[in-house]
């Protein structure tokens, strides 16, 4: 069996800051035709139990599963198989009924191995756990898990689409990475009591049009040694970044993006692009032989004591907005050079969480001027989350 993993594992590849693309590989296919094998817990398909169903499956093989609800916990059992329910999560559950992981794949499981269109509830110790495999999950609720994670993954490819994180009780993450890659794209997590949304270390992770929320006074985001982006995507809580001496280009970009919370880099680089940074500041600390670079821009900062605390040699500043903020922490000066406005941003309701710009605002063109950072429009970048190519409206 061949494991694909769409990043390699704590690599040296650098990406460099300017262009910061996000991360992108290849989605598992869902299989079309006909099921391979049918569940139905009336006793009308091929098993009654969706584990029965995996162990009589080969390589390759889809699983369709009607609706009803299963109290079982699955091991794929090194099988690539496509698992998906017939009529959707609002119908087909799998309930763990509080025993140890309710789905695992651990041995080997290639990038077309699928778990989709469920409610997945009641595990004891992690809603999915995946190790040494790849797993995509879609379409998918997962309630009442407790223990340290709702999602684990160590050495693994992760991919998660549509999927939504509600009343669990997880100690430390709703999702904890480990040396492999992390694709997320429309997840709704709420951490709950848990520490972290999301934890990544030594790999890659791309989040994209999701919702992190762990209270201001938790985190929304953590990595460690972690190339990424985080695009279009809402976080509350507090973002942490920390990378190797020996890594300056490592880094996680917060691009058209908004974080209700404050940011803190240690090593690496520092990327903000199209975003805004709304009641907290950005911290980066450079205490390290070969320092990476902050490079920040066409974001706006509001409603906090002061926004940019860089101790760094060199830093790109430019084009961005400063309001009901004081600029710098340090004796850095930001405002009238650069591009950098401290103007009322003229928003349609900031304090109500729409930070769309109205016809007078002067963040109306006002973005770096680059052809490369053009709104989707074509005209030139507009400050904040609805400029430059990964306008949070679309764009792309």
């Amino acid at each position: 069996m061949t494991l694909v993993l769409l990043f390699a594992a704590c690599g040296d590849t650098s990406v460099a800051l300017e262009g910061a693309p996000p991360l992108s590989g290849t989605p598992a296919d869902a299989p079309w035709g006909t099921a391979d094998w049918t569940v139905e817990e009336d006793g009308t398909g091929d098993f009654t139990s969706i584990q029965d169903a995996i162990d009589a499956a080969t390589d390759g093989d889809w699983i369709l599963v009607g609706p009803g609800s299963y109290g079982e916990n699955l091991n794929y059992d090194g099988k690539s198989l496509w698992i998906s329910s017939r009529e959707g999560q609002e119908t087909t559950t799998l309930d763990a009924q509080r025993g140890g992981y309710a789905v695992q794949a651990s041995h080997g499981e290639s990038s077309e191995t699928g778990f989709v269109g469920f409610t997945v509830q009641n595990a004891r110790d992690a809603a999915f756990y995946v190790e040494l495999a790849s797993l995509h999950i879609e379409d998918v609720t997962i309630t009442d898990t407790s223990g340290s994670y709702t999602v684990f993954g160590s050495g693994a490819d992760v991919e998660l689409q549509d999927v939504v994180f509600e009343n669990n009780t997880q100690s430390t993450a709703g999702i904890y990475m480990s040396r492999g890659s992390l694709q997320a794209n429309a997840i709704t997590i709420d951490c709950d009591r848990g520490s972290y949304a999301v934890y990544t270390g030594h790999g890659y992770a791309q989040i994209d049009q999701s919702t992190l929320t762990c209270g201001r006074g938790g985190y929304s985001f953590v990595s460690e040694h972690t190339t990424g982006t985080i695009t279009r995507s809402w976080l509350v809580g507090n973002f942490s970044v920390t990378n190797e001496d020996d890594h300056p280009y490592d880094y996680v970009g917060l691009i058209n993006s908004v974080l209700e919370g404050s940011m803190a880099v240690t090593y690496g680089g520092l990327l903000i692009r199209n975003s805004v940074v709304d009641g907290g500041g950005v911290a980066f600390s450079e205490f390290a032989e070969d320092p990476g670079t902050p490079q920040i821009e066409s974001s706006v900062f509001l409603n906090s004591t002061c926004a940019l605390n860089l101790t760094a040699t060199t830093a790109t500043v430019r084009n961005n907005a400063f309001w009901d903020t004081t600029a710098s922490c340090t004796a850095s000066v930001y405002v009238g050079v650069d591009g950098n406005l401290d103007d009322d941003p003229e928003m349609v309701d900031a304090a109500s969480g729409d930070y769309h710009l109205t016809a007078r605002s002067p963040l109306v063109d006002a973005g770096v001027d680059d052809s490369a950072y053009d709104d989707v429009d074509g005209s030139r970048n507009d400050i904040g989350l609805y400029g430059g190519k990964y306008n949070m409206d679309g764009g792309w």
